[in-house]
Formats: C-alpha cells, structure tokens, sequence
C-alpha cells in the first residue's frame, strides 16, 4: 500500500471511529455529552480531526444519525421478505439499544432544524416500509385493508413497541407483560384472518 493510500485508509479509519463513538456517548450519556472533546476522546483522535471531517457538531449528528438510518432501513427491508414480518416489525421496534439513541436525536430535534429535517426524512422512509410489509401480511390473509389501514397497523405495533423501551428505560413497567401479551395476540390473529373465509368454501 502507498502512503498517500494508507494515509487515505487512515483518514476513513478515523472518521468512522469519530461516527461510532458519538453514537456510544450519545446513547449511554446523552446528546448534550457529546461535544467535540468527548468523542474525540471516545474515538482515540486528537480534537482538531473532529472539525477537520465535520465543519460543525451538527454535521457530525447528521452523520450519526445518517449512518444508523441505513443500518435501521436495511434491517427494515428484510421485513418485508421475513416468514412473519409482523413479528419481525416487533422484534426489530423492541431494540432498546436503538430506540435510546433515536430518542436522543428527538431530542436534539427540538434545538437543531438540520437534525429535525434529517430525522423526518428517515422517519417517512422506516413508515414506508413498515406499511409495505403490514400490507403483504393483510393482503396474503384476505383482510380488508380498508377496515384495517396497514399504515395503521403498522404504527401500532412500532408505536407500541417503542413506548415500552421508552418506559422501561426509565423503570416503568407496570401493564408491559399484558400489552405485550396482547400484541401478541392482534398479531396472530391478523395473520389467521382468512382462515374462517376458507372454511365456508
């Protein structure tokens, strides 16, 4: 390897780390503990990089947030070919790891429109795919998508799911077991829909 190119795999070494380990501070302690000495600690770089490969912080949260939404948006699309995308949906919207940090850049939201435009653009893209995968299960079950949106559907399960970590995160648990047990449930239900349907053939 050349030293221009080694210096290159270096630079993309560095900028990744200073990517990953906003995204530790501010899941474990918070957005507002994320400053540019804190990761660059966090990272193992010096503190002049973090605005050498991010003009500002806001630039480093978009970042953040750009390159978690991929992960998320990946793990999204393969509900859509999964043996139960409902579950799935659940499975996926029930990660406390990743409902913490989304927490945070809501909150961050509040005080940075560049953060709040970022973070709405990745929210309409998450509910596109949620509602394509709610609406191949309702369809595949012979259920009335008019009586029941799958938009609907979909918000209430991520909705739900994330409500609970967003509780839990804070020691509240009081009805979780049975709001759990309930989706459980709906959702076994909705894919057993058709089944009465076929009987009267």
């Amino acid at each position: 390897m050349s030293s221009s190119a080694k210096a290159k795999s270096e630079d993309l070494g560095a900028r990744q780390r200073l990517i990953e380990a906003t995204a530790r501070v501010m899941r474990d302690e918070g957005y507002a503990a994320a400053t540019s000495r804190r990761v660059a600690a966090e990272a193992g770089v010096k503190q002049a990089l973090v605005y050498y490969y991010f003009p500002t912080m806001d630039d480093l949260f978009v970042e953040v947030l750009r390159a978690g939404a991929e992960v998320s948006l990946a793990e999204m699309r393969s509900a859509l070919t999964a043996d139960d995308p409902l579950r799935t949906l659940w499975v996926i919207n029930s990660d406390s790891r990743r409902t913490g940090l989304n927490t945070e850049f809501m909150a961050l939201a509040n005080h940075r429109k560049v953060i709040r435009a970022e973070l709405a653009a990745y929210a309409e893209r998450v509910r596109d795919i949620e509602t394509a995968a709610v609406t191949v299960v309702l369809r595949a079950n012979g259920v009335d998508i008019e009586a029941y949106p799958p938009v609907a559907i979909s918000m209430l399960i991520a909705q739900t799911a994330r409500s609970l970590c967003n509780e839990g995160a804070v020691g509240v648990t009081r009805g979780h077991d049975e709001l759990r047990a309930l989706v459980e449930r709906q959702m076994s239900l909705l894919k057993t829909f058709a089944a009465p349907a076929a009987h009267n053939h």
